[in-house]
């Protein structure tokens, strides 16, 4: 996958530069392609990114003779506005309309994530062999119900597993997403997701390793090769995302100040690979504290890849580097297969890259960290999120502060 460049003039994003690898040349040396790309004028600085992932993939295909797969949803080339499909709303299915009209004018068009675009796609293709050949204007909540029934009684991802009611919620948001578009646009008169209730969702404590485990996780990571143990000590001590913690280059550190700031987010989808843009949301953009023994693993780490590269600029280098180049990032799905692997040989099964995020908040939180510090390093727009996941009452915690409720009054 190419890297994405911002090019600045006056602090303004003005163009793209593109970089790829494609091979290597007679000697062994690593050849890379580079192009300028400039968004039109107008757009948003999110926007102008969102068309600069989905141009660079572009320019990527054309340049290595690639061509995207059919049955795919292709992203639009950047500046062309999608094609107006033929649309006759009486006669409309829910196939033709999802496809053709809300996909690429609601979704593509509107500058999604190529992630969501790619997990849109997915929970359509299980919709509709059931709802694809009705007429849009037939849809009744009632067939809204049985599908919904269906997930729950007959459908098996594609692993062969149930779906959690969590995930059925997320099918249910869909379905209510595009019936809402539908009627905006007046494809429909009546809405029939408006007489379905949403899917209840058990709210499950978060999975985070205890005291005892964490000790376990913290003497067996010593073994490791030192890539995968700066990795797991990250997210672990500092609470970021897989994405976050794949897209941090070394000059993101401030080993004075013993901070790191996160800027970058990595994402993977099959119609696009491997995707670097900004993280989740604009609190996300944070700038955190990192433990002495981590940095030092981290040195070691820095240590080593100025010996494998010499001579090249080590500040534009990702820390996890990609397979083809140190300026390119590492898969997501392979960080998690290594760790999850890694997991279960030591004994701590099911525990993935994102509990070791809900691993920090919780040892920061049973530590004594107040609740406004957790919040802006795991980089929640609001204290509550971090109070719905993390903050739980024990019956020692409370014998606790029942105490020194009696102490401070003389009650004891």
């Amino acid at each position: 996958m190419s890297t994405i460049t911002e090019k600045k003039k006056d602090g303004k994003v003005v163009a793209f530069k593109f970089t790829t690898y494609v091979g290597k040349d007679d000697q062994g040396k690593q050849k890379y392609k580079t192009t300028t790309w400039k968004p039109p004028n107008g757009l948003s600085v999110a926007k102008a990114r969102k068309l600069a992932e989905a141009e660079a993939y572009r320019w990527e295909q054309e340049i290595k003779g690639n061509q995207p797969e059919h049955g795919e949803f292709a992203t639009p080339v950047p500046g062309e506005a999608p094609e107006e499909p033929e649309i006759v709303p009486e006669e409309e299915t829910f196939r033709h309309f999802a496809e053709q009209v809300w996909l690429p004018l609601k979704v593509i068009a509107g500058g999604l994530r190529p992630s969501t675009v790619a997990m849109y796609g997915f929970m359509m293709r299980v919709a509709l062999p059931q709802l694809g050949d009705k007429r849009l204007r037939d849809i009744t909540s009632i067939d809204i119900m049985r599908y919904l029934q269906y997930l729950r009684d007959e459908y098996h991802a594609p692993d062969g597993r149930t779906l959690s009611e969590k995930s059925i919620k997320h099918h249910y948001d869909i379905l209510r997403i595009i019936f809402n578009y539908a009627e905006k646009q007046e494809f429909i008169e009546k809405n029939p997701i408006k007489k379905v209730d949403a899917p209840r969702t058990v709210k499950r404590p978060v999975d985070a390793l205890t005291q005892d485990q964490a000790r376990i996780f913290f003497s067996a990571i010593r073994e490791c090769k030192p890539e995968y143990r700066c990795m797991m000590l990250l997210m672990a001590t500092t609470g970021i995302r897989r994405g976050e913690c794949l897209g941090l280059q070394w000059q993101d550190f401030n080993f004075d100040e013993n901070t790191l700031h996160i800027s970058r987010n990595v994402t993977y989808t099959k119609q696009s690979g491997i995707l670097v843009a900004e993280p989740k949301t604009p609190c996300s953009i944070r700038t955190i504290p990192i433990m002495e023994g981590v940095k030092h693993e981290l040195l070691l780490l820095k240590r080593s890849a100025i010996q494998r590269h010499p001579n090249q600029i080590i500040k534009n280098m990702y820390l996890f580097e990609g397979l083809e180049s140190p300026y390119q990032p590492r898969d997501p799905n392979t960080a998690t297969r290594k760790i999850t692997h890694f997991m279960r040989r030591i004994g701590l099964q099911g525990i993935s890259p994102h509990d070791l995020r809900h691993t920090c908040a919780t040892l920061l939180l049973e530590n004594g960290a107040d609740i406004k510090s957790v919040q802006e390093i795991l980089g929640h727009a609001d204290a509550s999120t971090t109070l719905n996941f993390y903050v739980k009452a024990d019956l020692r915690q409370m014998k606790v502060a029942t105490q020194r409720y009696a102490e401070a009054f003389d009650l004891q």
